[in-house]
């Protein structure tokens, strides 16, 4: 049987809306299982746009005495900062990424951390590089944006327009992942800030 481009791209537009409707409700029921405190690892895949927000993010809507936070990626670099254009944008959200520098996804992290908050398949393919245990402690971010699809895209040296879109679903996702964990939801944004 031959199927047309129409087909194929119906197919897999299916399947992604069901492996992503699993992995939002497996990603939310993790969080609902977890311990009134929790040490969290977001990551992304360089440290310097997406993972830095999400963590200052969730400092800034967590009680620190509960929850501790920190953030790292999977290119083997360390020490780069943010670039000054995404920095820039991220500011305008409240997020200051001045001091922000990037840090090497290690072993000695992912046993550290209670749970993990990734970004796309990428982000996911490389973390079960460190076994079965540290996948177990994997959340998708995008599952709590119900605005946007599981993942949410790397920023890095995109137009500014595409920069304040892929925050706001940060800051949308980040807001409402908070409030999951502190069994306690947030107030919307009230716009950039």
């Amino acid at each position: 049987m031959m199927v047309g481009s129409y087909g194929k791209e119906l197919f897999f537009r299916t399947w992604e809306a069901v492996r992503g409707s699993e992995e939002r409700s497996g990603s939310r029921e993790k969080v609902r299982s977890l311990p009134g405190r929790a040490r969290i690892l977001v990551v992304c895949y360089g440290n310097i746009c997406r993972s830095p927000v999400v963590e200052r993010l969730l400092k800034r809507f967590l009680d620190p005495s509960r929850f501790s936070v920190a953030s790292c990626g999977f290119l083997p670099r360390e020490g780069e900062p943010s670039p000054a254009d995404y920095a820039l944008e991220a500011r305008a959200f409240g997020v200051d990424l001045s001091d922000h520098r990037s840090q090497y996804m290690t072993t000695l992290l992912a046993d550290w951390s209670d749970l993990i908050v990734l970004m796309d398949r990428k982000n996911h393919t490389l973390l079960s590089d460190f076994g079965s245990r540290t996948l177990e402690k994997a959340v998708w971010l995008g599952a709590w944006d119900p605005e946007g699809p599981i993942e949410i895209s790397d920023p890095f040296r995109m137009p500014p327009e595409k920069m304040r879109q892929i925050l706001g679903r940060m800051e949308r996702a980040s807001r409402n992942l908070a409030g999951d964990l502190s069994r306690n939801p947030l107030p919307p944004s009230q716009g950039n800030s």
